[in-house]
């Protein structure tokens, strides 16, 4: 008698979507418990942006923030065509990004990224 080649699929689930996940809350609350402390400012798109450049330490954080965002979103474009994904969602991601922020866009799309690969993954083992 033949016995069963059969080898049971195990759905496993990857150890970094959790830390996405935790990186995502983390990145939408804390940017924004700093930015409602002045109300003012956050109101107020000129005064806003005199905030951000306000000396060289801030102009540099804004620099970086704004050349990550960029290179996120080049990514982003990429690796949604890579993954066969509509890059529709890169307009999610964009409006997370200016906002939340980078914080919570990045984490929450490398979340979703695993997600994905998970899925296919899962898919080609059927």
């Amino acid at each position: 008698m033949l016995k069963s080649t059969e080898v049971p699929v195990k759905r496993s689930s990857s150890p970094l979507k959790p830390i996405y996940l935790l990186f995502t809350i983390v990145g939408s609350v804390g940017p924004w418990f700093w930015l409602l402390q002045d109300l003012d400012a956050l109101l107020s798109p000129t005064l806003f942006l005199q905030a951000t450049f306000a000396n060289n330490i801030t102009t540099a954080l804004a620099d970086d923030l704004i050349i990550s965002a960029i290179a996120f979103f080049c990514f982003a474009w990429v690796e949604l065509k890579r993954l066969n994904v509509s890059r529709l969602w890169l307009i999610l991601y964009v409006g997370l990004t200016f906002g939340v922020g980078l914080s919570c866009s990045l984490p929450f799309f490398l979340y979703r990224r695993e997600q994905i690969l998970e899925q296919n993954a899962f898919g080609q083992e059927i």
